[in-house]
């Protein structure tokens, strides 16, 4: 369960991450964007609580961390630090 948890949360982060670095054209409502926040913070906790108790999905969890990081950075600057600096 915690395996197709993990990989969940890579699809997701990457579907996240290429969408918007590829520019894909699909613009994301503002609720779906609230769900992948949440989801992003999610995994990102998830990733750590795993990569600590568990020793099992070692690299599974770091990937999940690190792709969760860079998602909620991405998802940061462009939906509240771009609006304040007026892009």
């Amino acid at each position: 369960m915690k395996k197709i948890l993990l990989w969940l949360s890579i699809l997701i982060n990457l579907f996240y991450l290429t969408n918007f670095l590829f520019d894909f054209g699909l613009k994301l409502p503002g609720f779906i964007n609230v769900i992948l926040g949440g989801v992003f913070v999610a995994s990102l906790i998830s990733a750590l609580f795993l990569l600590i108790r568990s020793k099992k999905h070692e690299g599974l969890a770091v990937t999940v961390l690190s792709l969760s990081l860079a998602s909620l950075g991405w998802f940061v600057f462009i939906n509240y630090l771009s609006l304040i600096m007026g892009g």
